[in-house]
């Protein structure tokens, strides 16, 4: 007994100063004084009487305006979101925050790419994110799980050690001088680093307006066959512990999809596979969902300054939805809220005004550096494009094709070549888009 006593202390005292050097050596290693994310979470522990809450990605903290929210709700409102905010972040967020708050309602937002991994296809890049929310979650049980799910054993090592993520800087004496200088600093010590843009879990320019371009490629939109993945196994496991910790604290849950511009949803091409199947779930498990994607015109009409690129919010866009988004939760019911959107992607376009949105390249599978040029649009409109390359100062260099039915594009394996793409309506002449992109 007492040998199993001995090594199982050993262990233990293995374990703690495992520990003990990790928090040295993150300490000295880390250096997330300017890391938003670290404050943000700071605030969120901070909160003491939430009784609104959103849980999201991006979408959450560029979309809503918690000073118009609070407002129009009659409720304090927090912005529970991180960057790429997995529906596993979300839950596990949310059993932090019910820990100290009396929450009545949580938005939960519902953008498809965020539903589509599982933990065995996280990488470092999806991983960096998960750690964003973890290294700034207390040590509780809470945290343990969510690093034990999110990914496959072989990262457990740097989740719940940081310090393994920066072994590369272990002889960088200069960092190390750098990193303790910046957080012996009373404000990251008393978290007084406040971002600029920062309210209640928000990162917006109060009513800046956007300038996005309307072009973009296969890879960079994150374009995929929505048909053959609409949720993966994970996501929704995850997505149904929301649901069934919602119902057992009695908390109202509304699922809810943050507005893109209509050129990203056309571009996507299936939406409404990803669309019926969340409303179809939302029926099941008898909770609402809002996808003001399709919301009818003359309730939101979006411009393209309202959105900072083809799917976020500016912050004169954020001002816009939240004063629309909190006056349709608030003035009417469930029934007449329904009737306030589109059934589908095409009922919606069909209701516009015929117009081009942008250019899509899709990238071709067969044939490297080749992109197939698309014109957006929701009409049936005959296009040709002229395509040159620019210089460093954005000076038209070489024309590749004068005004062509060519869609084809080819770009240089050795080095990336800016793009300018001009899209001319075939039948009236009129330059309908134009666009610039490195390939």
């Amino acid at each position: 007994m007492k040998k199993i006593l001995k090594i199982i202390s050993g262990i233990f005292v293995i374990v703690c100063a495992i520990f003990a050097i990790n928090g040295i050596l993150s300490y000295v290693l880390i250096d997330d004084a300017d890391d938003e994310v670290r404050y943000a979470m700071h605030e969120l522990y901070e909160q003491e009487n939430i009784e609104t809450l959103f849980l999201g990605s991006s979408h959450v903290f560029c979309g809503y305006d918690p000073q118009i929210l609070d407002e129009a709700l009659g409720e304090n409102t927090y912005l529970a979101s991180t960057p790429v905010q997995k529906v596993d972040g979300s839950y596990y967020l949310l059993k932090e925050v019910i820990k100290k708050n009396n929450i009545k309602k949580v938005y939960l937002d519902m953008y498809f790419w965020q539903y589509r991994d599982t933990p065995a296809e996280r990488g470092s890049a999806q991983m960096y994110y998960i750690y964003c929310i973890t290294d700034n979650m207390k040590n509780n049980w809470n945290r343990v799980e969510f690093l034990l799910n999110a990914s496959d054993c072989d990262q457990y090592i740097e989740g719940f050690l940081p310090a393994a993520r920066y072994g590369n800087y272990l002889l960088d004496l200069n960092r190390f001088e750098q990193v303790v200088k910046s957080k012996r600093n009373s404000e990251y010590v008393n978290y007084e680093n406040i971002p600029s843009n920062f309210y209640k879990g928000a990162m917006i320019a109060s009513g800046q307006a956007g300038n996005p371009k309307m072009i973009t490629t296969t890879d960079e939109a994150g374009i995929a066959n929505i048909s053959e993945n609409v949720i993966s196994e994970y996501s929704l496991k995850n997505l149904d512990k929301i649901v069934k910790l919602c119902k057992e604290k009695e908390i109202q849950l509304v699922l809810v999809t943050t507005p893109f511009t209509d050129f990203y949803v056309q571009t996507i091409g299936n939406y409404d596979t990803f669309y019926e199947y969340m409303k179809n779930y939302a029926e099941v498990n008898d909770i609402e969902y809002y996808d003001f994607n399709l919301c009818k015109t003359d309730i939101l009409d979006m411009e393209s300054e309202d959105f900072l690129d083809f799917h976020h919010l500016s912050g004169k866009g954020a001002a816009k939805y939240s004063a629309v988004f909190a006056d349709v939760m608030t003035s009417y019911d469930e029934t007449e809220r329904q009737a306030l959107f589109y059934d589908s992607v095409q009922e919606k376009m069909n209701a516009l005004v015929p117009q081009t949105m942008g250019i899509f390249l899709q990238k071709s599978i067969n044939e490297e550096n080749t992109y197939y040029i698309t014109t957006i649009a929701n009409y049936d409109v005959d296009t040709e494009y002229r395509i040159c390359s620019l210089d460093e100062q954005g000076t038209e260099n070489e024309l590749i094709q004068d005004f062509s039915d060519n869609n084809i594009i080819k770009s240089s394996q050795e080095q990336q070549t800016t793009f300018k793409i001009t899209v001319r309506d075939k039948n009236t002449g009129e330059i309908c888009e134009e666009g610039t992109i490195k390939l």
